[in-house]
């Protein structure tokens, strides 16, 4: 698959801190899950970021950009 930088919004720039959040369902209801990680880059479909020297690739339609720290 191929990666793409994303031209609009708030998109990071590679190497950029990046902020994800989920909502996980627990026994006791909805709890955030987030990374803090380093953006690498992305596809239509996933988040490739970096956390601890570990490349992840984290699902766009469950992880959702919460912030960016600069």
């Amino acid at each position: 698959m191929a990666t793409f930088e994303i031209p609009l919004g708030n998109a990071p720039k590679k190497g950029e801190d990046i902020h994800l959040v989920r909502w996980a369902q627990t026994g006791d209801g909805w709890c955030p899950e987030t990374v803090l990680a380093t953006y690498v880059a992305s596809t239509h479909d996933e988040w490739i970021v970096d956390t601890s020297g570990e490349q992840r690739r984290l699902r766009r339609d469950q992880w959702l950009q919460f912030a960016m720290w600069r």
